[in-house]
């Protein structure tokens, strides 16, 4: 069943919202620019994203969507703007400073980039805690730093059962399909507990079930309370999934829509392209 048959959601908003930030918002994004040089990737974005939602960013070749993930990843700095979380022990936006993909994840941001930085040669266990490899307690931890595999392959299998995936955690990762892959990248971006989770082009390199497999683990996400930023080509998994859309062209936002059975492809390609304006 599609967002537009679940959902009653009444109205679309043809343009951006600015700075407006709703109580439910829990990330916004505030007249954010990338400029390099005299080139503009990205001009005065101002996007409020809301807690437990799946957002949707669509936009052709050169959109700007890319770099609006970068920037939102700590990958790349802004030029310009600004970026605030919502406090959860206060319940107020407050501002934060993503200049580092550490940066971005001390935030509550984890992000799977379309490549998914896996090791392929290495087991599940091993990519689920790549960086971040838990060492046994007592001297053999603190002495020796010898880690803690139980650990890691216990965990692995939870992170995984999570979002809907039974796979051993000391199968090589190569051998696995390109959903099982997706699965494995986004286990481990749920490792540290992150509040929001960036999907890049989760379903571009995989099969048709497995690209199902993929919009399943986006509802699973959704519904353990996660917030999700899906990016994607394909706008057939845009109205099955997303909450709503927010469209980029030449760098700019143009449009942010409801998903309530209001738009159509048709409808946003001629946004993405400007037929619409």
């Amino acid at each position: 069943m599609s967002k537009a048959d679940e959902q009653t959601v009444d109205g679309d908003v043809d343009t951006p919202t600015g700075t407006e930030a709703d109580e439910d918002t829990i990330l916004s994004v505030e007249n954010v620019s990338k400029h390099y040089g005299g080139v503009v990737a990205l001009e005065d974005v101002s996007l409020s994203i809301k807690d437990n939602e799946v957002l949707s960013i669509v936009g052709d070749n050169g959109a700007g969507k890319s770099t609006f993930i970068k920037l939102l990843s700590g990958v790349i700095p802004a030029t310009s703007g600004t970026f605030k979380m919502r406090n959860e022990e206060t319940g107020e936006l407050e501002h934060i400073v993503l200049d580092s993909p550490s940066m971005a994840k001390r935030a509550g941001i984890e992000t799977v980039f379309q490549d998914m930085s896996l090791s392929m040669q290495h087991d599940v266990a091993s990519n689920v805690f790549m960086g971040r490899e838990p060492t046994k307690g007592g001297i053999r931890g603190r002495l020796l730093r010898r880690i803690d595999r139980e650990y890691m392959e216990a965990r692995s299998i939870e992170a995984l059962d999570e979002i809907g995936f039974e796979i051993d955690p000391n199968a090589v990762t190569e051998e696995l399909s390109g959903g099982q892959q997706q699965a494995v990248a986004v286990a481990r971006a749920l490792i540290s507990d992150p509040r929001v989770v960036i999907l890049d082009e989760p379903t571009a390199e995989v099969s048709v079930e497995g690209s199902q497999k993929i919009l399943d683990l986006i509802e699973e996400l959704q519904a353990s309370g996660k917030t999700v930023i899906f990016i994607t080509h394909n706008l057939q998994e845009v109205f099955d999934v997303a909450d709503r859309v927010a469209v980029l062209r030449s760098g700019s936002l143009v449009a942010e829509l409801e998903n309530d059975g209001t738009i159509d492809r048709e409808d946003l390609v001629g946004r993405m392209t400007g037929a619409i304006q």
